[in-house]
């Protein structure tokens, strides 16, 4: 195989197939909250980390469109599906303590369970940023997940990556994330693990997080969403900004604008691609016509042939 030659199915199918973790015209739907999106070619579901490294470095050979999946809590994926490789990391569940209240722990972990069988268990801060969020640790590091009272990458020491350049071990300090994002992992690397260091609480974090988690319970829908849609704008909330469109229960197809919460746009009754995504374009044309505002979009919108949201897709194609 040459050098990053243009896509095919059939040129990479040999040598992709020739790994036994490697699957075919695999439905991506049933891995995501949205419970929406087609096959894609390849699906590769690698158990460990010499696995992973060596998909990579056939990956990263090659043009062959791929993405990363974790638990697929914040992702709409096309109807018409991914043209190319899908690269899970469910299946790394490696859990080590190390001591003095540092932890190794692999991407695929549930971030809920990290809740609650260490910083529970523990009486560790950070409850009240952490709870209640879905999906696995690798994603919540690469969006740098959290409410208000703080976020993923708080605790975090450093971060091992798959990169085009090989593996890296990243520090993290504060000047390397922000608000829903970080600037340590690209979309071309591959979050394998990350050690974490918490600290002693001084209260009892197991009334915060029943308090959270009844606050989620009250103030956001159950079912099939990615949870919030937008990122909220400086001084504001997106939630609010939308109510305020009068947007709040409005429906296409199968999905509709929560009227619990105008941030969530759920599936509720079998919903496609283009309902999700129409009702992501109505809000952000809505929104900046009544107050000047672009919304940014949280969830992920990823299209068939790999591009992402900020592309001509946004305006060009829905799904």
């Amino acid at each position: 195989m040459s050098i990053k030659e243009p896509y095919n199915k059939k040129t990479f199918e040999k040598e992709l197939l020739s790994l036994p973790f490697c699957l075919t015209n695999y439905p991506l739907a049933p891995h995501t909250y949205y419970n929406i999106g087609g096959t894609a070619d390849f699906v590769l579901i690698p158990k460990n980390e010499e696995e992973t490294e060596q998909a990579y470095s056939l990956l990263k050979t090659t043009s062959c469109p791929h993405f990363v999946l974790g638990g697929g809590t914040n992702i709409l994926i096309s109807d018409k599906g991914f043209r190319g490789v899908i690269l899970f990391t469910s299946q790394f569940k490696k859990f080590k303590e190390l001591g003095d209240d540092r932890y190794f722990v692999s991407s695929g972990i549930e971030l809920n369970w990290i809740v609650k069988e260490v910083l529970l268990k523990n009486n560790y801060e950070g409850v009240g940023a952490l709870t209640g969020i879905p999906g696995s640790v690798g994603g919540a590091l690469y969006m740098n997940a959290g409410t208000v009272n703080g976020c993923i990458c708080d605790w975090v020491e450093s971060v091992s990556l798959l990169t085009p350049n090989g593996k890296k071990e990243i520090y993290i300090k504060p000047k390397l994330y922000s608000y829903r994002s970080q600037t340590f992992c690209s979309n071309k690397d591959v979050i394998l693990s990350a050690i974490f260091h918490f600290k002693k609480a001084n209260t009892n974090q197991n009334l915060i997080y029943e308090h959270y988690i009844n606050r989620r319970k009250e103030k956001q829908p159950q079912g099939h969403c990615c949870g919030s849609v937008f990122k909220n704008p400086s001084g504001t909330h997106a939630g609010k900004l939308i109510e305020e469109c009068g947007l709040k229960g409005t429906r296409y197809g199968g999905a509709i604008i929560s009227p619990v919460h105008a941030n969530f746009i759920v599936n509720e009754n079998n919903a496609k691609f283009d309902d999700v995504f129409s009702l992501i374009q109505l809000a952000k044309t809505k929104v900046k016509e009544k107050f000047g505002i672009i919304l940014e979009e949280e969830v992920r919108i990823l299209f068939e042939d790999g591009c992402l949201q900020y592309c001509p897709h946004q305006t060009t194609n829905k799904g």
